[in-house]
């Protein structure tokens, strides 16, 4: 008869008072690594890089809001473009597209009854404050300002990463190594295209 091999004892589970300090010296390990990730020159550039795309798409989302600063052009030409909505025995008037004296083109979204502004009457360019992004035209004559069509990625770029990288740091992942370098990333790549819009 063949011997029978040797069988493994079975395992002794751990009792409530070992699994208690397991866990507890597993947070306690793990309490240690965020406070060296804390004190690490990475974490503190990259924190600061974020707040300051923060920052950066606020600026750009008042200065959508009609707070920029203007700089005045003149008329060249101007062509309207309208929808078929009527408003006020009036045709709304969907978007004009301005060429200034520069021969610098601005297609403006409108969605409004306006009169069209005659050539060599002047209008108002919006710039946001640090990008010196175009945003905004004012129409002389008309108090609303109307968005150009070019800045609407801007815009979308700007709500997207604000509220993503809000949402990382609401739920402390900007205190994760990798989670940190992902918004890093995001908030880079924007702000790079950015300089390319």
């Amino acid at each position: 008869m063949a011997a029978q091999p040797n069988k493994r004892p079975p395992r002794q589970p751990f009792s409530p008072e070992e699994v208690q300090e397991f866990i507890k010296l597993k947070k306690h390990r793990q309490r240690k690594i965020l406070e060296r990730f804390k004190a690490s020159k990475r974490y503190k550039i990259l924190n600061g890089f974020n707040i300051f795309a923060i920052i950066i798409y606020s600026e750009l989302i008042i200065a959508f809001l009609g707070t920029c600063h203007y700089n005045a052009h003149y008329i060249k030409t101007v062509n309207n473009f309208y929808s078929r909505e009527i408003k006020n025995n009036k045709r709304v008037c969907s978007s004009i597209v301005i060429n200034s004296v520069y021969d610098k083109i601005y297609d403006v979204s409108v969605n409004d009854t306006i009169t069209t502004p005659e050539a060599n009457s002047r209008f108002l360019v919006g710039k946001d404050w640090i990008l010196q992004k175009e945003v905004n035209v004012k129409l002389e004559g008309i108090k609303t300002s109307y968005v150009i069509k070019d800045a609407f990625p801007i815009l979308f770029i700007s709500c997207l990463l604000g509220i993503t990288t809000f949402i990382s740091f609401g739920y402390n992942l900007n205190q994760v190594k990798y989670s940190l370098m992902a918004t890093s990333l995001m908030n880079g790549l924007s702000l790079f295209s950015f300089l390319l819009l």
